[in-house]
């Protein structure tokens, strides 16, 4: 992979800084990656090599780069950093077996430190979700507005899990009278990273987020603000008591720091559930709260859909704080069995997230939902087993669908029909 022409450039009321990605090893076509920002930021954003680089090398490495080219001076730093990163992804996954060898980074390495005299400004990730949120709140809670770790920017990304320009505009109305509250700079940016990957194959996605690419992301687009920014805060996905392998992880999200911008994970002290606490006790993020993936279904009233799992599993935390009735984010004020029976799947990054629900829930009277919740926990081991099944089955079901035009489904179903 070569990643060449960096530049910037004006979009409309916008900034973009870009760079061509050529492939060499794969058969994906030249393209070109992309941040940018309203005309506000236009001083901070920048073509900062770095950015470029960590966007690159996760994508590079699952399909099947040998190298990175580019032809600009990055902190040696970040480049021991990557070769961190890979080796503990490649450690964790059992698709990258022990010989395979790393993507081989070519690039000069920066002699100098890039702003020395830089103002140090902490950032984080302002999606207006749970991890989110509890992250602003503890920041703000704890440390004086003088301190340097003190937030006073926030991130809200655009291409990532929403898609339509309308349903981020409300997503950006929302987060902004979070943002306005708590006295914080809210900066949107732009990016078509996912374009670093077969956008249109959903499980290559599913997988491949969670697995490797959520934190480089997140890092990347920061890069590309370190004019500006000097410290970013990733919300936590897990505690400590509940680490997993996983794309955002704290051995591996500091791997992506340079000598310019120092990346934390932050919140790993703390359970989903003491973060729902924490978030509970601010009245406007119980009416601001984002934590539906489903963007599709985004209006400007409501940004939860209160039937997915996410909304589900949130609700039952809020349940237990006795927070749900306040929390109008929500199109419904409670919980029943059934909406835990028929929306609630387990998986392994929220199986340990349900089992810390059930003394909370047990301590504010809701034992209906204890039972419910203990039956999704025993059903767990089982479903796993099968899900595994399926994953690997799915290669065979998207060739079948490409090139056998479901054919192979169809003599599959003729066969157990046939018994």
């Amino acid at each position: 992979m070569k990643i060449e022409n960096l530049k910037s450039e004006k979009n409309g009321n916008r900034t973009r800084v870009s760079a061509k990605v050529i492939w060499e090893d794969c058969e994906r076509p030249p393209q070109e990656i992309y941040f940018e920002t309203i005309d506000a930021f236009s001083k901070d954003i920048s073509c900062n090599p770095h950015a470029f680089l960590v966007a690159c090398t996760m994508p590079a490495m699952r399909l099947g780069e040998k190298r990175i080219f580019i032809d600009a001076e990055i902190c040696p730093e970040l480049h021991n950093g990557l070769i961190t990163a890979m080796g503990l992804i490649r450690n964790w996954f059992d698709w990258y077996k022990p010989e395979f060898s790393l993507v081989r980074i070519e690039a000069k390495h920066q002699k100098n430190i890039l702003s020395p005299s830089k103002t140090p400004r902490a950032a984080f990730l302002f999606s207006g979700g749970i991890d989110s949120l509890s992250t602003l709140r503890e920041n703000h809670l704890q440390y004086a507005a003088e301190h340097p770790g003190y937030i006073r920017d926030g991130l809200l990304i655009y291409g990532l899990e929403v898609k339509k320009p309308e349903n981020f505009e409300y997503v950006l109305e929302s987060v902004s009278i979070l943002a306005k509250d708590a006295g914080v700079t809210l900066i949107p940016v732009y990016s078509n990273i996912r374009d670093l990957g077969p956008e249109d194959e959903e499980v290559f996605w599913r997988d491949f987020w969670i697995h490797e690419f959520m934190g480089a992301t997140f890092a990347a687009v920061a890069h590309s603000l370190s004019n500006r920014i000097s410290v970013l805060s990733i919300n936590s996905c897990h505690d400590i008591p509940n680490l997993i392998p996983y794309s955002s992880h704290p051995l591996l999200n500091p791997n992506y720091s340079s000598s310019d911008l120092r990346i934390k994970h932050q919140g790993i002290h703390l359970s989903r559930f003491a973060k729902t606490e924490l978030v509970s006790g601010w009245d406007l993020a119980l009416k601001h709260l984002r934590v539906c993936n489903k963007s599709e279904n985004y209006s400007s009233e409501m940004l939860n859909c209160g039937h997915c799992e996410k909304c589900v599993r949130t609700m039952l935390a809020l349940v237990a704080s006795n927070a749900l009735e306040k929390a109008t984010a929500f199109p419904v004020n409670d919980v029943t069995q059934k909406m835990v029976n028929e929306i609630v799947h387990l998986e392994d990054n929220t199986f340990p997230l349900y089992g810390e629900l059930l003394a909370p829930l047990a301590k504010v009277g809701r034992h209906d939902l204890v039972d419910a919740v203990e039956r999704k926990i025993a059903e767990f081991p089982l479903n796993r087993i099968k899900r595994k099944w399926r994953k690997r089955a799915e290669p065979i079901v998207e060739l079948d669908k490409k090139y056998l035009k479901g054919n192979l489904k169809k003599l599959k179903n003729l066969a157990f029909d046939q018994k």
